[in-house]
């Protein structure tokens, strides 16, 4: 059960990251259209793009990291004895939840406290923005707790023999 909640949140949150990063492309892509064909594109248009590409970051990290999909140093996991291996690997799983849960909070606390303040382009408040900063560590630490320490697949990479 809490594997299908797992798997079903990580496509969840991958699918919604890609749209985000799809829609950003696009969005880029028409902002470079009109500064080329109109000569200027509207001065929101690099704030929301900006916005969006760190809303798509923050979405699919969770994801990401249960996948092993993320960049992350093993060779030290991989070169000691099974016994060890198992306590490092709980280390990792162990601050990855930590600090997850810890980011969570603190960006939620943040997220009140710029509320004052408005963005420069969109002139919004900028608790919109960053409110996906405790989104996204709160997925992050939901699917880290619901993976367990786990080992990284044997992943082969081009070349390496």
């Amino acid at each position: 059960m809490l594997a299908a909640l797992q798997k079903w949140l990580a496509r969840l949150t991958l699918g919604v990251s890609s749209l985000l990063v799809a829609w950003v492309t696009g969005f880029i892509l028409y902002g470079v259209g009109a500064r080329y064909f109109f000569g200027s594109s509207p001065i929101w248009f690099d704030e929301l793009a900006r916005y969006s590409i760190i809303g798509a970051a923050m979405i699919g990290v969770g994801a990401v990291w249960v996948e092993g999909a993320h960049m992350r140093v093993s060779i030290l996991e991989k070169r000691v004895a099974p016994p060890l291996r198992r306590v490092i690997i709980t280390y990792q799983w162990v601050l990855t939840v930590a600090l997850a849960g810890a980011m969570t909070w603190f960006s939620y606390e943040y997220v009140g406290k710029v509320g004052f303040f408005k963005t420069p382009g969109l002139q919004i408040s900028r608790s919109w923005p960053v409110a996906i900063m405790p989104l996204g560590f709160g997925l992050l630490f939901l699917l880290a707790l619901l993976n367990g320490p786990k080992a990284m697949r044997d992943q082969v990479v081009e070349g390496d023999q």
